[in-house]
């Protein structure tokens, strides 16, 4: 009971600091959905951009090439031991019809002469080997060689070395510095908010004096401005949350037809976006309004603290 009269008034307090504020609670709540709003624009092209190398990372990378005329049983027992190692993402088969079609499609451009005079059968049926990992590579690409020495029927293992390795260096930088770009961005929008809760706090300096003077203890005197600053954080992330949103259902939705939005969904339509229903979208706005709930109270506590001796 004693702990539901504390926290009942700390939140009473909180509500009386709130309405005192005036402007400066707008001002707040103004800053938190910007420093959000910035944040999550950054937070997802960082993911689409991993999306991108995971795209391209998933490419076949390793070939598998039969003799003509290798029967599709070979074939398919040789699909499958690759289909169910945990290195293999998906294997593409190539039977010899579609790899004159193949052919021909490129050729057209290129030569056309060439590719009307192609012979139906002289290309050989092959395997697309993708990978979860481009990593992975090495190890795969040992496996069928080693393949290769015992299966008569495997004409050859074509793969490019010097692209795997260009790619693993290139992907593995990549993030990296990914990585640090989205560290400092947060780190910045993390003292960009302190500073306003700082603001906020130093404007009461005065009257957190007054009430260590009169005996209160450090949960009473913390709390009102730990529980205002996750108000902040709150609203300001459910704002931030509801632009983006808007945003996209104007963009995507009610424009949908237009040239724009139909080169955008041809252009990033193919990558691996994960499927949510509306029950989890809900609980990701849900979770970035506590996201936000929470960091504005770290802030208000990393602030608070400075003025209580």
């Amino acid at each position: 009971m004693k702990l539901f009269e504390t926290l009942s008034r700390s939140l009473g307090n909180t509500k009386k600091q709130i309405k005192r504020s005036g402007w400066l609670a707008w001002a707040s709540v103004l800053v938190m959905a910007l420093a959000f709003f910035i944040t999550t624009i950054f937070l997802f092209l960082a993911y689409l951009s991993n999306l991108f190398l995971l795209s391209i990372e998933n490419q076949p990378h390793i070939y598998v090439f039969f003799n003509a005329g290798t029967s599709e049983s070979v074939i398919k027992n040789l699909n499958d031991k690759l289909t169910n190692m945990p290195e293999v993402l998906h294997v593409e088969y190539t039977d010899e019809e579609g790899a004159v079609t193949e052919f021909k499609d490129v050729q057209e451009r290129k030569d056309p002469q060439l590719a009307q005079n192609i012979r139906p059968n002289v290309l050989p049926p092959s395997l697309g080997i993708r990978l979860n990992k481009i990593n992975d590579a090495d190890k795969l690409i040992d496996t069928l060689t080693q393949e290769k020495e015992t299966n008569k029927d495997i004409f050859a293992v074509r793969y490019s070395k010097e692209s795997i390795d260009t790619i693993k260096s290139l992907f593995y930088w990549l993030r990296i510095g990914g990585g640090i770009i989205i560290g400092l961005l947060l780190t910045v929008i993390f003292f960009f908010t302190l500073l306003t809760v700082e603001f906020r706090t130093f404007s009461r300096a005065e009257e957190i004096g007054i009430m260590q003077l009169v005996g209160g203890s450090l949960w009473f005197i913390r709390s009102p401005f730990i529980f205002e600053g996750a108000f902040y954080g709150a609203i300001g992330s459910f704002f931030s949350s509801s632009t983006i949103l808007i945003i996209y259902y104007l963009i995507f939705q009610l424009n949908k037809g237009s040239a724009a939005v139909t080169f955008l969904v041809n252009l990033f339509g193919n990558l691996s976006w994960p499927t949510l229903d509306p029950f989890q979208f809900f609980l990701i706005f849900l979770g970035t309004i506590i996201v936000g709930a929470i960091i504005g109270a770290a802030n208000s506590l990393v602030a608070i603290r400075r003025y209580i001796y």
